[in-house]
């Protein structure tokens, strides 16, 4: 999607919009929408990351301890824990999508509230 927002791919798809006597384009992909018009500027949305925060006040567990760190997930899936001594608390996605950023370490402590991870939506 990267070569879909160069500016000259963007100059291309208009001049090839024009010579077809198209007025505009609309592509999507991967949560990524690309508007061409011709004689106008592109227009480019990107989905927003959603931040997850952690529910309860603990030490910082990036994957289950059975298992290994998730990037893909489900709406309401576990995307990371927090341990209360022998208790692990899940951190559950709020929307299905890709973990695009953990700010938290494994093993660090984290607040009620503290951001621990970015998620994008699917």
């Amino acid at each position: 999607m990267d070569r879909l927002t160069d500016p000259e791919t963007l100059l291309n798809l208009a001049h090839w919009l024009e010579a077809a006597s198209l007025s505009s384009i609309e592509i999507e992909h991967e949560g990524t929408r690309v508007v061409v018009r011709v004689g106008a500027v592109a227009e480019i949305s990107r989905p927003q990351a959603t931040t997850v925060a952690a529910p309860i006040a603990g030490q910082v567990l990036n994957a289950h301890p059975l298992r290994g760190p998730v990037t893909d997930v489900a709406a309401g899936e576990a995307a990371a824990f927090v341990q209360i001594g022998p208790i692990l608390v899940p951190v559950p996605a709020p929307q299905a999508g890709h973990v695009t950023g953990r700010t938290t370490a494994d093993g660090a402590l984290a607040g009620h509230g503290d951001t621990l991870l970015s998620l994008e939506a699917k």
